[in-house]
């Protein structure tokens, strides 16, 4: 029985991965966090009940962690900044956390016998594609923002210990995740600035920005269903679903969904900041021929964070 740890695991896509080892496994899920973005609730009933084993700390304290590594298969590699508009003011927070972040575990797995990993990339190594859908063998990627580069930079890095070290990869390209214990992107934005200011909601850019979004219990399942599938080498696959929807339209849903009727005022301009990527559209062919597909598409994805989002803030 394949035992797993997942750095980030107490995060928000991290703690639904966590959900669904701890149902699927028989092995306690080992999870790496140092908590500095997200809070012990989420694996609060995994810990309780044995099925989790918590360390808190850096992955970029290799010692530690290959400490905690002792005994397992498969790293699930996703601690990381989550919000690249971060990277603008301090270019070194994407570097460190996922170049030499991924480089830390990758030599904390050499001291150990753990052989598999698996990465959480994003759609932002692909810059803004000459080409959408964009399908994985795009080319040349040239990120536009430092968050997608150190991505790109880390991926990089996983085929080298792949090829040096024997190791198996599996490299997965996120759309936009949403759901419950979310804490950034637009929906969060949103629900913030209304619950401040319920009769107007500013919104970043023109409005026009069109992305793919699935639900996190799906990407959740696509980590550990297509790893657990995949054989030597290393695998890269998008992950998310074929529709997209528009800034415009989620502002439209929030609204909906909180029975508001706010004031909508666009910021103007393509991007909502410099190294937004104003269009992301996938070719999902390679995952659906693995056999995953996303539950729900994007609008219905997005109608069903807002839902849990709102009620998590009215239980907070």
């Amino acid at each position: 029985m394949t035992r797993t740890l997942v750095t980030g695991g107490a995060g928000f896509i991290g703690s639904h991965v966590v959900d669904h080892l701890a149902v699927a496994g028989s092995q306690p899920v080992v999870v790496v966090d140092n908590f500095s973005n997200t809070t012990r609730r989420w694996i609060a009933p995994h810990e309780r009940s044995g099925a989790a084993i918590v360390h808190e700390l850096d992955v970029l304290d290799t010692d530690r962690l290959a400490a905690a590594m002792a005994g397992v298969d498969r790293v699930i590699h996703l601690a990381a900044s989550v919000d690249m508009r971060v990277g603008l003011a301090d270019t070194w927070i994407d570097v460190n956390q996922s170049v030499l972040g991924t480089r830390s575990v990758l030599e904390a797995m050499r001291r150990t016998e753990a052989r598999r990993i698996v990465f959480s990339s994003s759609s932002t190594v692909y810059g803004e594609p000459e080409q959408r859908p964009t399908a994985e063998h795009h080319g040349p990627m040239l990120p536009i923002s430092v968050y997608g580069a150190a991505k790109l930079g880390a991926e990089a890095l996983i085929s080298a210990y792949c090829h040096l070290y024997g190791y198996r990869a599996a490299i997965f390209r996120f759309g936009n995740v949403v759901g419950g214990r979310m804490n950034h992107g637009v929906i969060h934005d949103f629900l913030g600035k209304l619950r401040e200011n319920p009769r107007i909601l500013h919104v970043l850019g023109d409005g026009r920005q069109r992305k793919n979004y699935f639900l996190a219990e799906d990407c959740a399942r696509g980590i550990v269903e297509l790893s657990d599938a995949h054989g030597e080498g290393v695998l890269v696959a998008n992950l998310g679903s074929t529709e997209t929807v528009t800034v415009s339209r989620i502002a439209e849903i929030v609204l909906e969904e909180l029975g508001l009727d706010a004031e909508v005022v666009y910021g103007g301009g393509v991007r909502g900041w410099p190294g937004d990527v104003p269009v992301v559209e996938f070719d999902l062919g390679r995952a659906h021929a693995l056999g995953w597909h996303a539950s729900r598409e994007s609008e219905d994805a997005v109608r069903a964070a807002v839902r849990r989002l709102a009620e998590e803030g009215t239980h907070a």
